[in-house]
Parts: C-alpha cells; structure tokens; sequence
C-alpha cells in the first residue's frame, strides 16, 4: 500500500497557462470592440452573466465587423474569455462545445492561410490552439467525461511532437516560438492526467519524454524525475511480471535518488524553488519507499530530511506531511500503528456493539404487513 507518495506538476507555468492568455490589455482593442469588453467584464463582477455573455458576443461581432484578424491573439482571447463564463458557471459542457468550435475555426483558417503565416506564424497560432485544446481537456475531466479528456490530450502530445519536429529544423537565427518548458508542459498535463486514471505505466512514459527535452536537466527536471519514480511506486504489478515488488520499489527509488543527484548540481541563479521542493518531495518519497521496503530507521531519517528542507524554504504541506509520516513510522516501531482500513473496521464494530447494548442485544424491532392469515377487525 502507498502511505502517502507525492508529486509535483508545473509550478510557474500550467500546462494550459504557457499557451495562451485569457484576454490582451484592452488599449490593444479598437474603441468598438473595448467598450463591449469593458460592459462585459463590470457585468461579470456583478454576477449577472446573462449581460456579461450579451456584451462578449458584442464585442465578437464588433471585432467582425471591423475586420479585425480572427487569428490574433486580440480576438481568439475574446472567445475564450467568453467560454471562460461558461466554466464559471460549471456549464462545462458549453465550455467545451464553444472552444471546440473555436479551435476548428482557428485550424481551418491556419490551413487556409498557411502561405500567409509562413512556418513561424503557423508555430505561433499552434502554440494557442494546442494550449485551447488543452483547456478542452480540462473541462472535459471537469464535466467527468475522462474518455473524451483522454482522446482531447491526445490530441495535443501529438500536434506538440509536430510542433517539436518543425521547430527543430528551423535555422539557428531564426526565432523559436515555443520553449523546452512550454512543450514539455503538453506531455506532462497528459501525464498527470493518466496518474489520476491510475494508468501509471503511461504516465512514466509521459515523464519521461518530458524530462528528456531539457538540456541540460533543470529544476523542472527533478520534479519530473521525481514523478517518474512516484509512478513506478504506484504501479501495480501485472499477474506474470517478472519484476517483485522490493525490485519495483528499488527501481523506482532510483529515479527519486537522481532527482536529488540532477538538484545537487544544480547552481544559482539557474536554481529556483523547484529544486528544493522537488528535493523535499524526493526525500519524502524515499522515505515511503524505505518504510515499504520494512527499513523503518532509514525511512525516518528520510522524513526527518524532508521535514527540515520544507521548513527552511517554507513548503508547509510537505513540513505536515513529513511530521504525520514520522508519528507513523514511531507507531510501528512501537508496535501500535494501525492502518486507516484497520481503524475504520474498528470503529464500524465498536459502533456495532453500542448499538446492540441500546437493543440488549435484541435485533430490531420491525413492522410488516398482515399476511393472507391475519384477521380483518370486524
């Protein structure tokens, strides 16, 4: 069983936040077009979307008619912002459906426009609707319609592996719209949304490729080689896998341990608080590992690790949990830890029996109806 196992995802940058921005400042609007937005956003902060959805469709159709380029950040931003209302308002299905219709407008104009656009502008507008069709993604998963989120992500690892293989072959003067970070983001949304499907071999391939695109390894890195060694922690072992379980665990302790190798040579300015929350994070990990691996004495040192890491930079989630591993593993050295099934199995039977001291152990009292021998009252 894994106690507490833990990772990180991005920290500065979402996965669909490194793609697009909601909405541009509004002096990028023509005046038309700024005093719907302007209408739009007063009536969104007084919570009445009926008018705030009327001004955004206001200012689409301004943006319309004055021409303005569909395919600029100015108007695509417009659009979403105007099915960021609906996510507001848990109508994810409407999220979904109005960003689906604006991610087909934006690739059939792409298409069209693809002379135009030239390779570099073509890498521009893609970086947007990749980071739209990552956002359908998350509303999918908001809407509980997993299958769908899944064939949505998808999607965009393979348009980002196509986006990579274009960029790569640019030439050196020649401007790179997408970064190492923004392109690693798109395979580690999909790789975090496997591990919340349990679908963990997956989600280390996804690490993995993700990991693999920093040169050299950044502090990124060791949240991702962290999140590798996570996921072969959890992953359940298939009925014939030659592998057991201690050999599992040493494997994925493996990958924690060069997370902290790949922090260690890591130097300012190019170390970040990533570094030292992914060292937290690794040391915790190691611990959980340790403590399933029955070395209970090395998993303490470990957490104890953890615990002074986090308070020294602050990570207060980790400080508790590193504390609440510690009292854990003193029970079982103590011989007096019980699970939290074993406890909920205790307290269910404690319950049964002050339940049955109110009845004097009598079961209760039921009433049915009268059957075919019953007397009528006359």
């Amino acid at each position: 069983m894994v106690m507490g196992v833990i990772t990180l995802g991005l920290l500065a940058v979402g996965a669909q936040g490194a793609y697009y921005t909601l909405i541009k400042p509004l002096h990028n609007y023509p005046e038309d077009v700024a005093k719907f937005i302007r209408r739009a956003i007063f009536y969104e902060n007084k919570m009445d979307i009926k008018e705030c959805m009327k001004n955004y469709q206001r200012a689409i159709t301004a943006s319309e008619m004055l021409s303005m380029d569909p395919l600029s950040d100015e108007v695509t931003g417009l659009k979403i912002m105007y099915a960021g209302i609906a996510e507001k308002c848990h109508a994810f299905d409407k999220g979904v459906e109005w960003l689906e219709r604006l991610r087909f407008e934006m690739l059939t104009l792409m298409e069209e426009r693809r002379e135009e656009l030239g390779t570099i502008g073509w890498l521009k507008v893609m970086k947007r609707v990749i980071g739209i069709s990552v956002k359908i993604g998350d509303l999918q998963v908001l809407d509980k319609d997993d299958a769908n989120a899944e064939k949505t992500y998808e999607w965009s690892v393979k348009e980002a592996m196509r986006v990579m293989s274009i960029q790569t072959r640019l030439n050196e003067d020649e401007e790179r719209p997408w970064t190492v970070l923004e392109i690693a983001a798109i395979f580690e949304n999909m790789a975090s949304f496997y591990e919340r499907t349990n679908k963990f071999d997956y989600a280390t391939t996804l690490y993995i490729q993700a990991a693999n695109l920093f040169h050299p390894p950044s502090c990124h890195s060791v949240i991702l080689l962290n999140n590798v060694g996570a996921c072969n922690m959890q992953r359940r072992l298939p009925s014939g896998e030659p592998m057991d379980r201690e050999t599992q665990l040493e494997s994925a302790k493996k990958w924690m341990e060069k997370a902290l190798d790949v922090a260690s040579n890591i130097k300012p300015p190019a170390r970040t608080e990533e570094c030292d929350q992914g060292c937290v994070v690794a040391l915790h990990n190691i611990g959980e590992v340790e403590e399933q691996l029955g070395k209970m004495d090395e998993a303490m040192l470990k957490f104890q690790e953890a615990q002074s890491l986090a308070f020294a930079i602050g990570f207060a989630d980790a400080y508790q949990n590193a504390g609440v591993a510690q009292e854990r593993i003193k029970a079982k050295q103590a011989g007096t830890y019980e699970s939290p099934e074993d406890r909920k199995k205790r307290e269910k039977e404690e319950q049964r029996r002050i339940d049955e001291a109110r009845t004097g152990g009598l079961p209760p009292l039921t009433l049915s109806k009268a059957g075919p021998g019953s007397r009528k009252r006359e």
